[in-house]
C-alpha cells in the first residue's frame, strides 16, 4: 500500500512539472512562419545558407541576411535567458505542497510576455529578410518552405 502511495505521489508531481513547462519546445516560436523554432535563434538555424542556398543569393543579400539574423540573436539572447529563468521559477512553484493559482497564473504570464517579445522580434526580422529577397526569390522560397512567406510579401 505504501509503495502505491509513493508511486501515486511521484506521478502527480511529474505531471505537475510537465504542465509547468508550458506547451513544449518551440511553442509560440513562429511555427509555420519561420520553421520549428530550432537552431541558431531563428529561421530554423538555416542561416543565409541552407534553406536560402538554392535562391542564388548575391553576396550583398547573404551579408544582409546574416546581419539581420545576428542582430536577432543578440537582441533575444537576454530574453531567452529570462524565459528559462522564469520557467524555472514556475516549475518550482508546482513543487509546493499547496498550489497558489493566482501566483501560478502571474508567473505563467511573465513567461508568456517574454515569449511574445521574442515572437515580435522574430516577425520583424522575418519581414526584414523578406525585404532583402527579390519577388522571384520569395516565390522560390515558398516552394521550399511553404508558409515561410505569404503571397502578400
Amino acid at each position: 500500500m505504501r509503495k502505491m502511495l509513493v508511486l501515486g505521489a511521484a506521478l502527480a508531481l511529474a505531471s505537475s512539472l510537465a504542465v509547468a513547462q508550458g506547451y513544449g519546445p518551440g511553442y509560440g516560436q513562429g511555427r509555420g512562419m519561420m520553421g520549428g523554432g530550432h537552431g541558431a535563434g531563428m529561421m530554423g538555424g538555416y542561416g543565409a545558407g541552407g534553406m536560402f542556398a538554392a535562391l542564388n543569393l548575391s553576396d550583398e543579400q547573404r551579408e544582409k541576411i546574416s546581419a539581420i539574423q545576428e542582430a536577432q540573436r543578440q537582441k533575444n539572447w537576454a530574453t531567452m535567458g529570462a524565459v528559462r529563468s522564469e520557467q524555472f521559477k514556475l516549475r518550482g512553484m508546482y513543487g509546493t505542497e499547496k498550489l497558489d493559482a493566482d501566483k501560478l497564473v502571474a508567473q505563467q504570464k511573465k513567461v508568456d510576455e517574454l515569449r511574445q517579445q521574442m515572437l515580435k522580434s522574430r516577425v520583424e526580422a522575418h519581414n526584414q529578410i523578406a525585404a532583402v529577397l527579390t519577388p522571384e526569390q520569395r516565390k522560390q522560397l515558398r516552394q521550399f518552405a511553404p508558409g515561410w512567406l505569404t503571397e502578400e510579401e
